[in-house]
């Protein structure tokens, strides 16, 4: 009798192990599918961010400065107070790719691939006059990622 509940004992043992394993197992899968989800939510709300910036780009007023910019024409107070405000949004956007890309959301081609559209920006006098004045108000590692691209643009 001893016997058949040691080895009753050794198969509910062995089953308890083997289930530990498969759960073990489907935990880890579970793990890998969040993370695919949540890198595709990052994805797509870099994407979203993209997209309202482009739209405000794209009304009358924000086109009429952009045309003056392109034109080394002379802005007015408020056109530049409104493009400052918009310039600093789309660096802010920047900014998110950058965190997003720092924590493992974003790979490394996709923020290569942000970087290069990125530093278009930085091409222009009075975006890197407005970089001076802001960029102490975002985060250093950031900044250090933008002066790089200046830098490595200008040479």
């Amino acid at each position: 009798m001893s016997f058949f509940i040691e080895y009753f004992n050794s198969i509910v043992g062995a089953l308890a192990a083997i289930g530990a394993v498969a759960s073990i197992y489907y935990l880890i899968q579970e793990m890998r599918e969040q993370n695919r989800v949540a890198r595709a939510n990052a994805r797509q709300n870099v994407a979203d961010s993209h997209q309202e910036i482009a739209l405000e780009g794209m009304k009358k007023s924000m086109v009429k400065i952009k045309l003056k910019l392109r034109n080394d024409e002379e802005l007015t107070l408020e056109e530049d107070a409104k493009y400052m405000s918009y310039f600093s949004i789309m660096l802010r956007s920047r900014e998110n790719q950058h965190y997003q890309y720092s924590i493992g959301m974003i790979d490394k081609e996709e923020w290569e691939n942000y970087k290069r559209s990125f530093k278009t920006l930085f091409r222009s006098e009075y975006h890197l006059k407005l970089w001076s004045f802001m960029k102490n108000t975002f985060n250093d590692s950031f900044v250090e990622v933008v002066e790089e691209l200046i830098e490595n643009d200008n040479n």
